[in-house]
């Protein structure tokens, strides 16, 4: 007799807990805490500001060129950042023993950035090369 109250005792508490989630939701998609999965900026501009096909096409002129912007601006970054990291493994590189150093890019210089972050050869001078497909800025 216990063990029949206490699985429907059960039941019922996820019962109330899947109205309370169902109910829960529905006023949070109602008051816009929560947004349609899968909603993009610019369909949910269009769905909230009712825009015209006119709008539509000038808002995703900018919406593009924005894009175009922000990723080249990206990759300026990840260059620069590259460039930066390279110049500091060199320069501790360069204040470490030759045990140490081969110790150093052996655990501190990641795997990505050991072709760049070697010493010069023999009588070159300057920063070592940067990997193809890198441009200066």
């Amino acid at each position: 007799m216990q063990g029949k109250y206490n699985i429907l005792l059960i039941a019922l508490a996820l019962v109330a807990g899947i109205a309370l989630g169902f109910a829960g939701s529905t006023l949070a998609f109602r008051h816009h805490i929560l947004h349609v999965p899968g909603e993009g900026p610019f369909q949910r501009m269009d769905r909230v500001l009712n825009l015209t096909p006119a709008q539509k096409a000038q808002i995703g002129e900018v919406m593009e060129d924005t894009r175009d912007r922000i990723q080249q601006a990206r990759r300026d970054f990840q260059r620069q950042r590259r460039k930066s990291l390279v110049d500091a493994y060199v320069k501790i590189r360069a204040l470490l023993t030759p045990d140490q150093q081969q110790r150093f890019d052996r655990d501190f210089v990641p795997p990505a950035l050991r072709g760049a972050a070697e010493p010069p050869g023999p009588g070159a001078t300057g920063p070592p090369p940067e990997s193809p497909g890198e441009a200066q800025p």
